[in-house]
């Protein structure tokens, strides 16, 4: 089972870098762990940019992680991080359970994916 989540996470990022950073660059990507190079549209990186303060931008690490949350049961989705559900929570216009975790259900993982395709991750985690 373990062998099996460490393939589904392939993609994961070897090194996230700043919302800030990647805006500056002509072609924004990120090395995933499978050796794959994968690109960051800029039109999905200007939308974050929009619910977000000029400081927080440098502390907003792409791509976002949207991780399973087992300890729930079936169907529930994490977004952690104090600046990741800010900007996540303004988007889908929902108030966090707690100001650096929020768990969303599949409506709303949707939602934020069909947006935020390049610049969110799905983690799946036992």
């Amino acid at each position: 089972m373990q062998r099996m989540f460490i393939n589904m996470n392939q993609h994961v990022p070897t090194k996230r870098r700043s919302l800030a950073v990647l805006l500056e660059e002509k072609d924004p990507i990120y090395q995933g762990k499978d050796g794959h190079t994968y690109h960051i549209k800029r039109t999905e990186l200007e939308l974050l940019a929009r619910f977000l303060d000029e400081d927080d931008l440098s502390r907003l690490k792409l791509p976002i992680f949207l991780m399973t949350d087992p300890t729930y049961g079936d169907g529930y989705w994490k977004i952690i991080g104090k600046i990741e559900v800010k900007v996540l929570s303004k988007f889908i216009d929902r108030e966090p359970e707690k100001e650096d975790e929020m768990r969303i259900f599949y409506p709303h993982l949707k939602e934020i994916r069909d947006k935020f395709p390049t610049a969110t991750n799905t983690i799946f985690s036992y």
